[in-house]
C-alpha cells in the first residue's frame, strides 16, 4: 500500500505510486485500488464521452461520463473507474495485458485526468527546481523534456515532476506541486545517466520501454515557477538559441501540447484556457534551440539557465555538478 502526496492530492493506493514527502498543502484525496481484471474491448464505455484521442489505426483512450461517474479507458491496457467525487478509482486491467503499462498510466495519465476534472492548471511539462525557482521543459512526446530535465538535474537541479505539471496561482506567483520522482529516458537520452556518479541516482527499466533516472536530490514542494521553455530539439544546430515569446502567442505555445489529447468537455476547456492564459501572463516563455546529442555538451543546462537570465527570467543557478548525498 502506499500513501503519498502527489500534484497536491492526498493518494492512498494499493496501485505502486511515487513516494513523495508531505506536501505543504493538500486539497484532494484519491483512493485508488485494484479491482476484477476485463475482457478487452476496444468499445467505447457507456455515457457521455468527454475525451477521445484515437489514431486511423487504433484508438488510444476513451473516458465517459454517467450518472454512477466516470470511466477512463486505455484501449487494450485497463479501465479507470472513477465515482462521481474523483475520490474513488478502480483500475480494472485488460486480462493478459502488462501490469507494468498500467501502473504506469495510475501515476501519469489517470492522475492528470484527475487534475483535468479538479480545475487544476495541467501542463504537459517535466520540471525542475534551482534553489528557490522552478523551471518547466512543456511539449509532446518526444520533443526532450525529461532529457532536458536530466540535464538541469545533472548540474545541482532537484527533480519536481515528469510528464505532468500541476502549476497553483498564489498572488502574483504560480506554484509547481510535486509529482512524479522519476524521469523515463529515451534512447540516447539515457547516456546523461552517466552525469550522476557510479552509485546515485537510482536506475531501471520502465514498462513502456523507458530508462528510469531518479535523480538524489529533493526538491520542494510549492516553489515559484521562474521560466517556461519549450525545447526544440536540433541535431544541425551548434549553438543554444533561446527566444522570449509574448502575449497570446506565449499563451498558444503552452496550450498547443494539452498532457491529454481530444477533450470534448467545454469546462475542462474553457477552466484550462483561461488558466493557462493567466499563467503565461505571469510566467516568462520561452522557445529554446538545443544542441541535441548524444553526445549532449557539457553545462548544458547552465548554458540554458543563462540564457533564460538574459532574456528576462528571474531565476537561480544551478547549485553545482551533481555529487551523490
Amino acid at each position: 500500500m502506499t500513501s503519498t502526496t502527489l500534484y497536491g492530492l492526498s493518494v492512498d493506493s494499493d496501485v505502486p505510486m511515487p513516494s513523495r514527502p508531505e506536501s505543504v498543502t493538500v486539497d484532494g484525496t484519491v483512493r485508488l485500488r485494484r479491482g476484477a481484471d476485463r475482457s478487452h474491448t476496444d468499445e467505447d464505455p457507456a455515457g457521455e464521452i468527454i475525451l477521445r484521442y484515437a489514431s486511423p489505426e487504433r484508438p488510444w483512450y476513451t473516458a465517459t461520463r454517467s450518472d454512477d461517474g466516470y470511466r477512463l479507458r486505455f484501449h487494450g491496457t485497463c479501465d479507470f473507474v472513477l465515482t462521481p467525487d474523483l475520490e474513488h478509482v478502480t483500475l480494472h486491467a485488460v486480462e493478459g495485458a502488462d501490469s507494468g503499462v498500467a501502473r504506469v498510466l495510475a501515476s501519469g495519465a489517470q492522475m492528470a485526468f484527475q487534475l483535468y476534472l479538479r480545475g487544476h492548471t495541467v501542463l504537459h511539462a517535466s520540471a525542475v527546481q534551482l534553489e528557490d525557482d522552478v523551471v518547466g521543459f512543456v511539449g509532446r512526446s518526444g520533443m526532450g523534456k525529461s532529457t532536458m530535465a536530466a540535464l538541469l538535474c545533472a548540474e545541482g537541479g532537484a527533480l519536481v515532476t515528469d510528464d505532468v505539471l500541476r502549476v497553483d496561482p498564489a498572488g502574483d506567483d504560480h506554484l509547481a506541486r510535486l509529482g512524479a520522482t522519476e524521469l523515463r529516458l529515451r534512447k540516447g537520452a539515457d547516456t546523461l545517466t552517466e552525469r550522476f556518479g557510479a552509485d546515485s541516482p537510482r536506475r531501471g527499466r520502465s514498462a513502456d520501454g523507458r530508462d528510469l533516472l531518479a535523480p538524489g536530490r529533493e526538491p520542494t514542494d510549492a516553489r515559484p515557477v521562474g521560466a517556461l521553455v519549450v525545447p526544440l530539439p536540433d541535431r544541425t544546430c551548434e549553438e543554444l538559441r533561446v527566444d522570449r515569446v509574448r502575449g497570446g502567442a506565449a499563451a498558444f505555445a503552452l496550450m498547443q501540447f494539452p498532457r491529454l489529447l481530444g477533450w470534448r468537455d467545454p469546462r475542462v476547456t474553457a477552466q484550462q484556457f483561461a488558466r493557462v492564459s493567466a499563467l503565461a501572463a505571469s510566467v516568462p516563455v520561452f522557445t529554446a534551440r538545443v544542441p541535441w546529442g548524444p553526445p549532449f555538451r557539457e553545462r548544458l543546462g547552465t548554458e540554458l539557465v543563462e540564457a533564460l537570465r538574459a532574456q528576462g527570467a528571474e531565476l537561480d543557478q544551478p547549485s553545482g555538478k551533481y555529487a551523490p548525498a
